[in-house]
């Protein structure tokens, strides 16, 4: 991998270390299968991942708890206890800006985009043009809200996480996510004309 910021191998490298399982565990994250294990991370085929999935998986694997908590209502990221403001509330809102961009006037690739993901309706009504649960990884869904632009207001995107996922994954995690989230996006999508 090219011009990988060292946080991101640091981070991987001490995750790895705190690790301690018996076996490999295999690990769901945007339609694609992962395992983790204490001699890293690889896809389905054995190929190392980027180190932003690595260090999502790693920590995913790390935090989660032995009970699934209470705690299915969709929050913003603000709402976290361990969301802080600064660098990483910052990537949200930047992740937040690039999708309502990116998809503004695409509702039908966006649709597609989300089926490629295995997105879902949600169970309420949310007075949004598109709305979707994707399942992300196990336990932490990500209930995605747009709206397309009009002559009064530009497009916008939300992405909102069940108030338990700060349960699996931290702060930065959850940001990395949704930056992910996007990316995956962005390929489901039918290419621009």
């Amino acid at each position: 991998m090219k011009n990988v910021n060292p946080v991101f191998k640091e981070n991987y490298s001490r995750y790895l270390a705190q690790l301690d399982i018996d076996a490999p565990v295999k690990v769901d994250f945007l339609q694609n299968t992962y395992q983790v294990s204490g001699s890293g991370v690889c896809d389905s085929l054995g190929n190392k991942p980027d180190y932003v999935t690595c260090v999502i998986l790693l920590k995913y694997v790390l935090m989660t708890p032995s009970y699934v908590p209470p705690g299915k209502d969709w929050i913003p990221y603000r709402e976290f206890k361990d969301a802080g403001r600064g660098q990483n509330e910052g990537l949200a809102t930047y992740t937040i800006q690039k999708l309502s961009r990116y998809f503004s006037g695409r509702l039908d690739d966006l649709r597609t985009a989300i089926e490629g993901l295995e997105g879902k309706p949600p169970e309420e009504d949310y007075p949004y043009d598109v709305c979707a649960v994707i399942p992300a990884l196990p336990n932490i869904p990500v209930l995605f809200l747009f709206n397309d632009a009009d002559a009064y207001m530009p497009a916008k995107a939300m992405l909102l996480y069940e108030r338990r996922a700060e349960y699996f994954l931290d702060a930065e995690c959850r940001v990395m996510l949704d930056l992910c989230l996007f990316e995956h996006l962005k390929r489901m999508a039918p290419a621009q004309v």
